[in-house]
């Protein structure tokens, strides 16, 4: 006798930007009904369907603002998959369902560096179908959720704040500037590891290199998200007593 799993028939995704148009074209590619929400669209469906999982891929910033649109929603149908230290707007939402992005997506280009985890009571059913769409992902355990999320700031707050502070692509900075990025790195991951209770691979910056191989074009003229990315790893230092002297020094530069 086959054991039946189950399997997500409908969704809801929030924010039609470059992350939630791939989520939303791989559940549909896997034969998933996605209802997409932008600023001005289908917010009726997103605050009052009783059952479809909201898959939430707003920039950070944005994240409070969805999540008091949602409040109604039992936590168990959310899904954040924003970058960044985004636990404290997760508090109230304790059996919410986290990702974390692994691909680049800018236009025509899209390129899976790692498997995007999941963690939470949707993964089950949501990492199949996202596997079946085309998109590498994995499912975790909290405790090694936890890891990942860590890992994954480190590379936040390496691919942003110093690049528009030096004013280079991510390939220059790693060539002309690599002692640096590598400090940044050690200390966010070390920071962020601290306040999620997890233990830090040595691997993780060799890992790092690795996934940014393709990405040397990379640039930005002003960093985003900082309170969530680098402001956050300095908050966290403060409270955990762990210094941020590279994080300090690149904030006041921004």
């Amino acid at each position: 006798m086959s054991t039946q799993h189950p399997v997500i028939t409908q969704a809801i995704v929030i924010g039609m930007g470059e992350v939630g148009a791939r989520i939303k074209k791989a559940l549909t590619a896997s034969g998933v009904d996605v209802v997409p929400v932008t600023r001005e669209t289908n917010w009726d469906i997103a605050e009052n369907d009783p059952s479809a999982p909201r898959i939430i891929c707003v920039r950070e910033e944005a994240l409070q603002g969805v999540l008091n649109r949602l409040k109604a929603i039992p936590s168990r149908l959310i899904v954040a998959v924003p970058n960044g230290w985004i636990k404290p707007d997760l508090e109230h939402f304790e059996d919410a369902t986290r990702g974390l992005i692994w691909f680049t997506s800018k236009g025509d280009f899209f390129r899976q560096l790692r498997p995007s985890p999941f963690s939470g009571p949707l993964a089950e059913i949501l990492v199949p179908a996202l596997a079946r769409g085309g998109l590498s992902v994995q499912a975790l355990n909290a405790a090694d959720f936890d890891r990942a999320d860590a890992d994954k700031m480190g590379f936040n707050c390496v691919v942003g704040l110093p690049l528009a502070v030096h004013r280079v692509s991510l390939g220059a900075y790693l060539k002309d500037h690599r002692d640096e990025a590598e400090a940044l790195f050690s200390e966010s991951v070390t920071v962020c590891a601290a306040a999620a209770g997890a233990e830090i691979d040595s691997e993780w910056w060799p890992q790092f290199l690795e996934s940014v191989a393709e990405l040397d074009w990379v640039a930005t003229s002003k960093a985003k998200a900082l309170d969530y990315r680098n402001g956050a790893v300095v908050r966290l230092g403060r409270e955990f007593g762990i210094p941020t002297p590279v994080n300090d020094r690149l904030l006041k530069n921004a």
